[in-house]
């Protein structure tokens, strides 16, 4: 299925992510970035797009490691000599290690499996961050809002599910036990940002 026009030209998503986060795009990464502690030596980050945060790691001299099913995406992160990876992350069995494990703006995506992708990154890493939108333009049952699904199209369609607090909350308290993590809310604003520590061992 055809992508968005914006999954095909980064300029092109700067300009509309900026709009649709009222320019306060780059904001969105600072939060996590300042989540990565100086102890950190490898950063894994999933679906990553934009490739701010895997700039930021080279600064601090953090191997980074990013996987992405967009094509374009990729050669955009490896035109800049980033370890970018073309992947559905559904379809692979094992992620590498990595000091944590990043997903910010893509768990949507995976509400259907959302069990078996929490139990890998967890395999894969002591700490896991999430970055994840709860007031989405795309929601809105006007014209705003159906323009929002047509350009943010990733190549699955038309994707109606979006989290809220509560849901992804809910779906935390979920898997807490059963998958051994406990978490903390670090924000809540345009995006909730949680810190996930895996308490297995």
């Amino acid at each position: 299925m055809k992508k968005s026009i914006i999954y095909e030209n980064i300029y092109i998503y700067r300009v509309v992510m900026n709009l649709l986060y009222s320019l306060k795009y780059k904001t969105r990464f600072n939060d996590i970035v300042n989540l990565i502690k100086k102890s950190d030596k490898k950063v894994l980050e999933l679906c990553f797009g934009d490739t701010i945060i895997a700039e930021e790691c080279r600064k601090r001299n953090i191997f980074w490691t990013g996987y992405d099913i967009n094509e374009y995406f990729i050669r955009n992160a490896k035109k800049k000599g980033l370890n970018a990876i073309l992947a559905d992350i559904s379809q692979i069995e094992r992620f590498p290690r990595a000091d944590i494990c990043i997903i910010s703006g893509s768990l949507y995506h995976f509400i259907l499996e959302i069990d078996l992708l929490l139990r890998k990154m967890l395999d894969a890493s002591p700490k896991i961050i999430i970055s994840e939108p709860i007031e989405n333009l795309s929601s809105q049952k006007n014209i705003i809002g159906a323009i929002s699904k047509i350009l943010t199209n990733a190549g699955k369609g038309h994707e109606n599910f979006r989290f809220d607090k509560n849901s992804i909350i809910e779906i935390l308290n979920k898997y807490s036990d059963s998958h051994q993590f406990s978490y903390k809310i670090v924000s809540s604003k345009r995006d909730i940002l949680i810190e996930i520590s895996n308490d297995r061992n």
